[in-house]
């Protein structure tokens, strides 16, 4: 597959446009990002934390398929910063989130504020552990 990255215009806090470029693919790391269909709800428990129909579905390796959400559909005031950090050789240095409930939880959530070049279609986007909430996929008609 050709390398199809493009600068997509994206703002913190704002949905990314990949509509043009279809899909952006990191050959390096066989990292594939492209705009998901459908719609993705995310619970812990009986709680909504985000409801998306502009999620973007990163591919990554043998990782577990990924759903990064719009800040605009996450309920944020329900997150609280985490005490952890990660840094991905691919996308950068990684904030992440617990439940606000839960105090010093463990993470739920991350965020690459300032993702690294080739990556910038993830600015902002909020990505849950599905290992550790509820994410239900509802496709699209």
């Amino acid at each position: 597959m050709a390398d199809q990255r493009a600068d997509h215009g994206t703002r913190p806090g704002a949905a990314p446009d990949l509509s043009a470029a279809g899909s952006v693919h990191h050959i390096n790391a066989g990292i594939l990002v492209e705009p998901g269909r459908g719609r993705i709800v995310v619970r812990a428990g009986d709680t909504v934390l985000a409801d998306s129909q502009r999620p973007i579905v990163v591919l990554e390796g043998r990782y577990p398929v990924r759903y990064y959400i719009p800040p605009e559909d996450v309920r944020r005031e329900l997150l609280a910063p985490s005490w952890e950090s990660t840094y991905c050789p691919y996308k950068g240095n990684a904030v992440h989130y617990a439940l606000a409930s839960h105090g010093e939880g463990g993470s739920i959530a991350w965020s690459y504020p300032v993702p690294l070049s080739g990556m910038e279609a993830l600015t902002g986007l909020i990505a849950f552990y599905q290992e550790r909430v509820d994410i239900d996929v509802e496709p699209s008609d």
